[in-house]
């Protein structure tokens, strides 16, 4: 999990990016996991740093297994209309489902609930490469 305050720039992303690196790898190699971002301000990004946001989630090696992200967004969250249909298709290139929720709890339920699948299934995570983005990560 983690807390972010948007809009959100290719600079904003690049220490997120260094930050969460090794435990993004460490879950990846630890089975099936998921993220939660609650995020305050704004949920947009600039173009440059939605592209990059896109290009880390082709990454399988910091970003492999993860089958659930969500936002939790509240509703003066500016941007939060458009989450859902920006993030979605994003979250899609690892492979990962991902939902935009008003409180903290639906959301964290989603999220194991995904993951219990995925163990169910015997299913390491997403089928594709995987993520980055403002969100930090938990393995449920």
């Amino acid at each position: 999990m983690s807390r972010n305050r948007g809009p959100f720039n290719v600079e904003l992303l690049k220490n997120s990016t260094e930050q969460t690196r090794a435990e993004r790898i460490r879950l990846t190699g630890s089975g099936p996991w998921g993220a939660i971002a609650m995020i305050d301000g704004s949920v947009l990004f600039t173009p440059d740093a939605l592209d990059m946001v896109r290009r880390n989630m082709s990454d399988p090696v910091r970003n492999g297994n993860l089958v659930a992200s969500a936002f939790v967004l509240s509703d003066d969250t500016v941007g939060k209309s458009l989450a859902e249909a920006m993030f979605k298709p994003v979250y899609a290139l690892a492979g990962a489902e991902f939902r935009v929720f008003d409180t903290l709890e639906p959301a964290r339920e989603w999220v194991e609930h995904l993951i219990a699948e995925a163990d169910r299934r015997g299913n390491p995570g997403g089928s594709e490469p995987a993520a980055d983005g403002p969100e930090g990560e938990r393995r449920q």
